[in-house]
């Protein structure tokens, strides 16, 4: 099977010589592997030194009204705990999965918990998700 270069009339011989190599040196190849290295760049950059995410406080909000967006129930939240908000999940039409960043402090989440629970027009209740750790099978079950 014969090869054509770009540009060149002829066919060259399966040997490849110069005018190949002078040929696939002007192809636009060189942004294409600069496109590709981009990524590893990006990565390279990373701070290895960063701190891992502050721990949050997970929180079931259910509230007296149903809201038509996450967000305006997220800042409604975050006013009424004093602390941070990261994650918003609606589960419900009126009842949102909320996280809070109180920090280690459990006393802090517990009183931005009744914070928000405090607030009878806006919550009818405020909970803690205690997260589940899945138990470790047997021995025996495993095998």
């Amino acid at each position: 099977m014969a090869h054509a270069l770009p540009g060149d009339t002829t066919v060259n011989p399966p040997h490849r010589g110069i005018r190949y190599a002078n040929a696939m040196h002007k192809l636009p190849w060189r942004p294409l592997v600069l496109a590709g290295a981009l990524p590893l760049l990006a990565c390279a950059g990373a701070d290895p030194q960063r701190t891992p995410a502050e721990p949050g406080t997970r929180v079931i909000v259910t509230t007296t009204r149903e809201w038509p967006a996450v967000a305006p129930v997220a800042d409604h939240v975050q006013r009424l705990a004093g602390v941070p908000v990261r994650e918003a999940e609606q589960l419900t039409p009126s009842s949102y999965r909320i996280e809070l960043l109180c920090g280690s402090d459990a006393a802090a989440c517990q009183a931005a918990i009744a914070r928000i629970a405090a607030d009878r027009s806006f919550a009818l209740a405020a909970e803690a998700v205690r997260e589940r750790i899945p138990a470790k099978p047997s021995r025996e079950s495993s095998r």
